[in-house]
C-alpha cells in the first residue's frame, strides 16, 4: 500500500462520546468535489496575552499558533485584533509595548532564525532595529512618546546580555553596567527618558544621561527586578519574590499581597496616577491579577469564567488593565482586559483556535489517518471514516503514531508507551491496538511502517547492541528479517504492494549515505540507484505495478519497475522537492519549496507523462503539504488556511487540474 498520512471534516458541530468524534461540514457537498477539502482537526484553545495599552485604549500583545508560533498583535479599543505583519524573511513576532503614537516595540526571528528587535509604525510598517552582533539574540521591550525605544541585546564572546537604548533615529547605545555586573536588561522607559531595568541579579534605573543607580532591595533579600516606571519616576518591580514599589528618591516600600499566608507576587506597570498592576499569589501555587492604588491598597481583579489564574502586564492612564488568564490544568492563555475588579473581557476570542492536524494515508474506500493536536498540546493518532467520523487511535495516550492503512481498515504504526521504547503495532478495524511480536534477538525496539491488502506488515527491529534490521510480519504476526544489500549491516523496510513488493533502506555500519532497496516478494534484495552524485537517496512508495517514488539529494524521483530512475520536474524557479506516493495509474504525489527562508512550500502532483501540478491550499492559505496518494489518485496532506491553523485536506483525484511551468 501506498505510504501517507491523512485525517477529517471541519467541526461545526461535535459529540464527543469515547475517543469517537462525529463532525459535520466538510467539504464534500454532493456533486462534483472542490479542489481541496478541509478534513479539520482536534479544536484548540488559542495562547495569548496582552502585554501593552496606551492611553487610547490601543493593546499590543501575542498569541500562538501551532503552525507559526508565537505571532505579535495589536488590539483596537473595540478588542478586534491584527496581526502585526513581518517581511517574509521574519517569522515567530512578539509584541511587548505600545506608546501613545501607536508605535509598538518587540522582536522578530530573521532568516537565520535569530531574535532581531523591531519596531511597528501606527501605518503597520515594520523596521528592524540595529544590534551589535549577528548571530546575538535581541529584542525591544519598551517604547516611550518620543519614540525612543529600550531594550536588550547580544554581546561578546562568550555572549552576555546588555541593555540598550535606541533614539528616535534607531542609533544605538549600550547602557552601563552598575558596578561588578556582567549583564543586564531593559524593561521600560517613561516619556522623560529614565529606563529601568536589571544589572546583574539586581534592580537598576538609568537616568537620561546614561548614569546607572542601584534600586534597594527589601532586607534580607539579594535578588530583584524593576519592572514599570511612570512620568514621575516612580519605579515598580520585585525583591525576591515580593512585588515593591521605589520612590523617585529611591526607597522601597514592599506592597501588600491578598493573602498574607503568599506573599508572592510582581508589580508589572504604574500609571501616572500611581496605580500599579502585576499579580499576587491565591494559594495553590496559583495568583490573581491585581492593582495596588495611590496609597498601596490591593484589590484582585479576578479571572475570566471558568479560570483559576490570571497577571496584570500593562496598565494605562484610565485604570485599565491587561494581561492573562488561564485555566492551569488545562492548554490556553486567553488575554484579558480588566475595567474594574471582576469586569473581565476575553480578548483572545476574536483569534482561531489553535487548530493543527495532518492527514498521512488514505485507502481506496477513503478511510484515513494521521494525527491531530487536541486541546492538552500533544499530537493523537487518529483515523476517519468516509462519512467523517473521527476516532481517537490512542485516547488515553499520546504516544502512538500511525503510519499506514490497508483497504480493510486495518492500521499499523508504532507506540512507545512501555519502558519508552518504539514498539510495532497493529490496529483492528474495531480499533483494538496489538503490540506485533519481534524477532528473535531484535527486541529492543521495532516500527511498523506500511502494510498490504492481505495484511503483511513491513517495518524495522533493532537489537540492543545493532542496527535497526528491514523485518516483515504475517498476516498471523510472525516476524522474520529481510536480507540487507551485501556488505550491508542494516535498514528499514518502509512500504509494501500488493504483490509482496517490499521498499526502504539499507545501509554500511557509520556510512552516511542512503541506499534504496527493493525485496522481491521471494526475499531477493536489490539497489535502487540514485542520481549521479547524490549520497542521499529515499525511497517512500510504491505502486501494485511496481513503480516506486521519493527523492535523491534534493530532488524527487520515481523508478520503474525495471529499476530506471527518472528525476520528477518541478514548477520553475523552485530548488527541491520530494516525491511521497504513487497512484495505481502512475500519479505521483509530492510536495516543493523555493529554499527562501519564509516562503511557503506547495504540494504537488505529477501525472504520468510528468507533467506537474500545484495543489491549491484552504481559502487563505499559502502552504500545503501532500504527503500520501491511495491507488484511485486521492491525495492527502495539509494546508494552512491564513489565520494560524493547519488542518488535514484531501484533494479528490477528479478536480480540474491547471499545469505549472516547468523547468
Amino acid at each position: 500500500m501506498v505510504r501517507g498520512k491523512f485525517l477529517l471534516c471541519r467541526f461545526f458541530s461535535v459529540l464527543l462520546i469515547g475517543g469517537v468524534i462525529v463532525a459535520g461540514g466538510a467539504q464534500e457537498a454532493a456533486g462534483a468535489p472542490g479542489p481541496v477539502v478541509d478534513l479539520g482537526a482536534f479544536p484548540v484553545d488559542s495562547d495569548s496575552r496582552a502585554t501593552a495599552i496606551n492611553d487610547d485604549g490601543t493593546m499590543a500583545g501575542v498569541y500562538s499558533s501551532p503552525a507559526q508560533g508565537s505571532i505579535a498583535a495589536r488590539w483596537n479599543p473595540d478588542g478586534a485584533v491584527v496581526p502585526l505583519a513581518v517581511p517574509s524573511t521574519h517569522r515567530m513576532t512578539e509584541a511587548r509595548a505600545i506608546n501613545a503614537k501607536g508605535f509598538i516595540a518587540g522582536s522578530a526571528y530573521d532568516s537565520i532564525s535569530v531574535r532581531r528587535p523591531v519596531l511597528w509604525r501606527p501605518d503597520g510598517s515594520f523596521t528592524e532595529l540595529s544590534s551589535p552582533d549577528r548571530y546575538g539574540h535581541s529584542e525591544a521591550t519598551a517604547v516611550n512618546t518620543a519614540g525612543v525605544v529600550a531594550g536588550t541585546v547580544t554581546i561578546g564572546t562568550p555572549p552576555a546580555e546588555r541593555a540598550a537604548r535606541w533614539d528616535a533615529k534607531g542609533v544605538m547605545t549600550l547602557l552601563p553596567l552598575a558596578p561588578g555586573d556582567t549583564k543586564s536588561a531593559a524593561a521600560a522607559i517613561n516619556d522623560a527618558g529614565v529606563i529601568v531595568g536589571t544589572s546583574g541579579e539586581k534592580a537598576v534605573r538609568w537616568n537620561p544621561d546614561g548614569t546607572v543607580v542601584r534600586l534597594p532591595l527589601l532586607p534580607a533579600d539579594d535578588r530583584g527586578s524593576a519592572q514599570g516606571v511612570n512620568s514621575a519616576g516612580v519605579v515598580v518591580g520585585v525583591s525576591g519574590v515580593h512585588p515593591v514599589r521605589w520612590a523617585a528618591n529611591g526607597a522601597v516600600t514592599a506592597l501588600p499581597s491578598l493573602r498574607p499566608e503568599d506573599p508572592a507576587g510582581n508589580a508589572k506597570a504604574i500609571n501616572d496616577s500611581g496605580v500599579i498592576t502585576g499579580h499576587s499569589g491565591v494559594g495553590g501555587g496559583r495568583h490573581s491579577a491585581v492593582v495596588w492604588d495611590a496609597r498601596g491598597a490591593i484589590a484582585g481583579l479576578g479571572t475570566l469564567p471558568g479560570h483559576d489564574q490570571s497577571a496584570g502586564a500593562a496598565i494605562n492612564s484610565r485604570g485599565v488593565v491587561v494581561g492573562d488568564s488561564e485555566l492551569t490544568s488545562a492548554r490556553g492563555r486567553h488575554a484579558a482586559r480588566w475595567t474594574a475588579p471582576g469586569k473581565a473581557t476575553d480578548l483572545s476570542r476574536s483569534f482561531p483556535g489553535g487548530d493543527r492536524a495532518e492527514a498521512f494515508a488514505i485507502n481506496v474506500h477513503g478511510q484515513a489517518i494521521g494525527e491531530s493536536l487536541p486541546p492538552e498540546g500533544m499530537t493523537h493518532p487518529v483515523t476517519w471514516t468516509p462519512g467523517g467520523v473521527l476516532t481517537d487511535l490512542s485516547p488515553g495516550s499520546n504516544t502512538p503514531e500511525a503510519n499506514a492503512i490497508n483497504v480493510h481498515g486495518v492500521i499499523v504504526g508504532t507506540d512507545n508507551r512501555k519502558l519508552n521504547k518504539d514498539r510495532a503495532i497493529r490496529w483492528a478495524p474495531d480499533g483494538t491496538m496489538t503490540a506485533l511480536k519481534e524477532p528473535e534477538y531484535y527486541t529492543y525496539r521495532s516500527r511498523a511502517n506500511g502494510i498490504n491488502d492481505s495484511g503483511v506488515i513491513v517495518g524495522s527491529a533493532s537489537s540492543r547492541r545493532g542496527s535497526s534490521h528491514p523485518t516483515r510480519w504475517a498476516p498471523d504476526g510472525t516476524p522474520s528479517l529481510l536480507p540487507v544489500l551485501p556488505g550491508h549491516a542494516g535498514g528499514t523496510a518502509k512500504a509494501i504492494n500488493n504483490r509482496g513488493v517490499i521498499i526502504g533502506s539499507s545501509g554500511i555500519r557509520n556510512e552516511t549515505s542512503d541506499h534504496v532497496a527493493r525485496w522481491d516478494p521471494d526475499g531477493t534484495v536489490t539497489e535502487l540507484m540514485g542520481l549521479p552524485g547524490e549520497k542521499h537517496t529515499r525511497a517512500v512508495a510504491l505502486n501494485d505495478r511496481g513503480d516506486v517514488v521519493g527523492y535523491s539529494g534534493e530532488h524527487p524521483v520515481r523508478w520503474s519497475p525495471d529499476g530506471r530512475i527518472t528525476k520528477l520536474l518541478l514548477p520553475e524557479g523552485t530548488s527541491r522537492g520530494k516525491a511521497t506516493g504513487i497512484s495505481d495509474t502512475g500519479v505521483v504525489s509530492g510536495s516543493y519549496d523555493f529554499g527562501v527562508a519564509g516562503t511557503p512550500g506547495q504540494g504537488v502532483r505529477w501525472a504520468p507523462d510528468g507533467t506537474v501540478t500545484e495543489l491549491p491550499s484552504l481559502p487563505g492559505g499559502q502552504e500545503t503539504k501532500a504527503n500520501g496518494i491511495n491507488a484511485l489518485g486521492d491525495i492527502v496532506g495539509s494546508s494552512d488556511n491564513g489565520s494560524g491553523q493547519v488542518h488535514a485536506v484531501r484533494w479528490p483525484a477528479t478536480w480540474t487540474q491547471i499545469p505549472v511551468v516547468i523547468r
